[in-house]
């Protein structure tokens, strides 16, 4: 490579030329500051010149340049916009047994452990975040002061070392008891570091990430003081404790002071906390309400560091879960930094509509100059590799860029460190690396929506040396299985990641139950359809049946049948795809495909078994039920071929929001009796 050099070669792109070295290739780079801020123009010949307004335009560009080189093609001119300001992701952090995050009761979690304390695992995710052009990292924690800070005021309230415990977790909803007593007693130091090195290493964290171009958010759900037990200061979890208000008041200022590069933080009105910050009366003090506590801790704390640092720029974003947003804003109505609203947009399901509808009554609420991020919650692949750029670009396109500032990804009960979920690696890469292609639809898409589905092709050519039509029939068959649990999802719906988990067909009955649960033929018969949206429960359409009415909206028969054909589709693609490649990866790929079309034709059978019994125990039509049965039958052995190939594959997980172990092949005999639970003369019977 020959540079041609007029602009400062910073950190960021020095790393995107790093990619350029071994390509025979004359740059020019040219600073232009008509451009919009990340934005790129190209044009091409004997000399490529690439011209930015700022170093992540020019970072960008370059990656962009050495992606079309490594495919082998021809550079054409073009020029990019970024499609959103802001592409995060969304990453609980398990830091330590004794300072966990939402996701810290759960396998994957308690094995990251130890990563996040090495260099070399931020080194790489880093990286890969910056070539899928992610430009947000938000850690979330419960309780992050302890391992991120020494706080001068309460200078005992840190913990030196990392450890993690030999007992088993039980995590709460509430994240309460993720770490208790019995933890306490049972740690084991996985790694010797002080304070003030755990410090060190944190800054340079960030410091390697700004020459990435990307920003790092500190996320906190509230209340929790987990890691402070031995500090001696009377720490509770209660918010009316005004020891405990003081601590996060001046831990809040010394994140800040630590690590000048934290670009803000994140904080919710929420997790064990009262409630009240929804509704408070005359009786309950604006101090005491949840969204008080947070503007007289966290805004607080903010508020007076930006008074002795006027020239920072943090940003506090304030989560719409489990607050008003009329509270919130008259909470802030004086907060002199920068305020933004953050809103969970599918709920714990982005893969599902394209076009939710849980934000409009919200941005119908807020003032129009309040920017907005949107949590995009994927609780719905764990195991399975997804990929459909169809898909996301949909799902991008719809979201409310007037309003927008960006978004994070990611899920709650499941960690994205290193792999080990996979029965068969025993090198642990990084998770985002196994899930590579769904890492790189949607970071790629979300700043350049307008690529088109031949890029996406390309690099499944590229990456498995494929040729032309093996690529096409590989991208094809992925695309048609990652649309089954999306379709599903729609009319199959719930709101919450414990409630309802895909991949295993089960869900978490949470208090007095507290189990896990197959999702069995009467939770079919009885789910509601997604909230706010065009889709028809199975009751809804078994409803219309009985009224002998015209259903308005989708039905469960219409979605049915388009999983069935999704799955028969993959497998059509897969006929053509076997013995191809040698390569492990792409082997692996296929057995994923595979297994998700079995979960397809089960998904698909059982949602047309469900609405043939939801007729029948409205008009008593044995066929109908006949019709059930047969249909449950035929769904049992595919779920136990999914279930062998998913076990055979994959590690049964402890995960954190189901609360426990989920080994599907456990389900077996449920999915068969499912055919005699349909077979059942009390039409009113219900699910468990």
């Amino acid at each position: 490579m020959e540079l041609i050099n007029h602009v400062e070669l910073t950190k960021p792109i020095r790393f995107a030329l790093n990619k350029l070295e071994a390509y025979e290739i004359v740059l020019e780079l040219v600073d232009n500051k008509a451009l919009e801020a990340q934005a790129y123009k190209r044009t091409s010949g004997r000399t490529v010149r690439i011209e930015a307004a700022d170093e992540a335009g020019f970072m960008y560009g370059i990656l962009d340049i050495a992606d079309v080189l490594r495919k082998g093609q021809e550079l054409k001119d073009v020029k990019v916009t970024p499609h959103l300001p802001n592409r995060g992701i969304k990453f609980n952090i398990p830091l330590d047994a004794r300072t966990p995050s939402y996701s810290d009761a759960s396998t994957s979690a308690a094995k990251n452990i130890p990563h996040m304390w090495e260099m070399n695992f931020w080194h790489e995710f880093l990286d890969r975040m910056a070539e899928n052009k992610y430009n947000v990292l938000s850690l979330w924690s419960l309780s992050p002061f302890p391992s991120l800070v020494r706080i001068p005021e309460f200078p005992k309230a840190c913990i030196d070392d990392v450890k993690i415990t030999t007992r088993s977790f039980k995590a709460d909803l509430s994240g309460k008891n993720i770490y208790d007593e019995d933890h306490h007693k049972n740690l084991i130091t996985v790694k010797k570091i002080t304070m003030d090195e755990k410090i060190r290493f944190w800054q340079e964290v960030m410091e390697y990430a700004a020459g990435r171009c990307i920003r790092v958010f500190i996320f906190t759900w509230n209340l929790f003081v987990y890691g402070t037990e031995d500090s001696g200061y009377g720490l509770t979890d209660d918010q009316n404790n005004p020891v405990t208000r003081e601590y996060v008041y001046y831990g809040t200022k010394a994140l800040l002071n630590t690590y000048p590069l934290l670009a803000g933080i994140g904080v919710t009105a929420g997790e064990n906390m009262t409630f009240n910050g929804s509704s408070a009366d005359e009786k309950t003090t604006f101090s005491s309400t949840d969204v008080g506590f947070i503007r007289e801790t966290y805004g607080r704390g903010i508020e007076d560091y930006l008074k002795e640092h006027p020239k920072r720029d943090v940003t506090l974003i304030h989560r719409m879960q489990m607050a008003r947003y009329d509270k919130i804003m008259e909470a802030y109505e004086d907060f002199p930094g920068r305020f933004e609203i953050s809103f969970k947009y599918s709920q714990a399901h982005m893969y599902s509509s394209t076009r939710p509808n849980f934000i409009q009554e919200f941005l119908q609420e807020k003032a129009p100059d309040v920017k907005v991020w949107l949590t995009v919650r994927n609780d719905d692949y764990y195991m399975y590799r997804w990929g459909n750029p169809e898909f996301a670009r949909e799902y991008l396109a719809n979201m409310p860029l007037d309003c927008l500032n960006g978004f994070y990804m990611g899920p709650d009960g499941f960690t994205w460190g290193r792999d080990y979920i996979e029965r068969k690696d025993n090198e642990h890469p990084l998770y985002v690396d196994r899930m590579w292609y769904m890492f790189k639809i949607w970071g790629q898409l979300s700043y350049n929506l307008s690529l088109p589905e031949e890029y996406f092709k390309k690099e499944i050519q590229t990456r498995f040396a494929l040729s032309n039509q093996d690529a096409e029939e590989m991208f094809t068959a992925w695309k048609e299985v990652s649309q089954i649990i999306p379709e599903l999802n729609c009319t199959h719906w719930h709101h919450f990641d414990f409630q309802w988990y895909p991949e295993g067909c089960c869900m978490y009955l949470h208090k007095p139950v507290d189990k896990i649960v197959f999702a069995n033929i009467n939770e079919f018969v009885e789910c509601e359809a997604m909230t706010y949206s065009q889709y028809a429960s199975v009751q809804e359409y078994a409803d219309c049946v009985g009224k002998g009415e015209e259903l308005e909206k989708i039905s469960p028969v219409h979605q049915a049948e388009s999983i069935l054909k999704h799955a028969a589709a993959a497998e059509a693609c897969l006929e053509e795809l076997e013995q191809v490649s040698g390569d492990r990866e792409y082997e692996k790929t296929l057995e994923d495909i595979r297994a998700m079309a079995l979960l397809g034709h089960y998904y698909g059978l059982k949602e047309q078994a469900a609405v043939s019994l939801a007729v029948y125990r409205k008009n008593g039509d044995r066929g109908l039920q006949e019709e059930a049965v047969r249909k449950l039958k035929e769904a049992a052995g595919y779920w136990k071929k999914y279930s062998s190939m998913a076990v055979e594959a994959y590690i049964p997980q402890v995960l954190t929001r189901l609360c426990g172990k989920v080994n599907v092949q456990e389900f077996d005999e449920l999915a068969e009796l499912d055919v005699l639970l349909a077979g059942e003369d009390d039409i009113g019977s219900k699910s468990i």
